[in-house]
């Protein structure tokens, strides 16, 4: 098994996102931690790991779950980014793990089926629509243009513009045309 990309583990695969041991291991001397500190800091966060994996973290042997890199960022206080060896995140999958989000939340989050969001993250391709857009930069903390560049698309910018204009899904809906006439005028829009 090679536990550098994915592990099979309770009957579904682990990913396992990119990790830059030098710079764990300047965290953790940086914070004055031992190994088997980290250990006992990741038990009490609800990450339970053993000295011999944060060797091997550091080693370079094995990269933590996305789970435990999560963990591992906040016993070290330092970004996700930095122990992913990172500077700015440039996919879709790197902008996710900087905001420490595993695919099933941020999927839920957004109103987007997870098969869907796991699919679109392997593509490195954006499908969803304007409510989930607009709701996927909201809890990225995403420019368009940043979604544009980690995906390459230009496609969604028009998308999101309908959405914003009561173009969307329901425009087409007396209750809910009326009701968003009612928003727009009395919001001053």
């Amino acid at each position: 098994m090679d536990g550098n990309e994915r592990k099979k583990g309770k009957g579904r695969a682990v990913n396992r996102p990119p990790f830059s041991p030098a710079v764990a291991v300047s965290a953790r001397q940086g914070m004055g931690l031992s190994p088997q500190q980290v250990t006992e800091q990741m038990r009490v966060c609800g990450a339970p790991v053993d000295p011999a994996q944060v060797h091997a973290w550091e080693a370079g042997e094995y990269r933590p779950t996305e789970d435990e890199l999560f963990v591992l960022a906040d016993v070290l206080w330092c970004r996700t980014t930095d122990l992913m060896g990172i500077e700015e995140p440039s996919t879709l999958a790197e902008h996710r793990l900087a905001r420490q989000f595993s695919t099933a939340k941020l999927a839920r989050r957004i109103g987007m089926n997870a098969a869907e969001y796991v699919a679109a993250e392997e593509r490195n391709r954006w499908t969803g629509n304007g409510r989930q857009t607009v709701a996927l930069l909201r809890t990225l903390n995403l420019t368009p243009l940043q979604l544009t560049k980690a995906t390459g698309q230009t496609d969604m910018l028009g998308i999101m513009d309908a959405e914003r204009h009561g173009k969307g899904r329901h425009h087409d809906h007396p209750r809910h045309s009326a009701a968003t006439r009612r928003w727009d005028s009395s919001s001053g829009w």
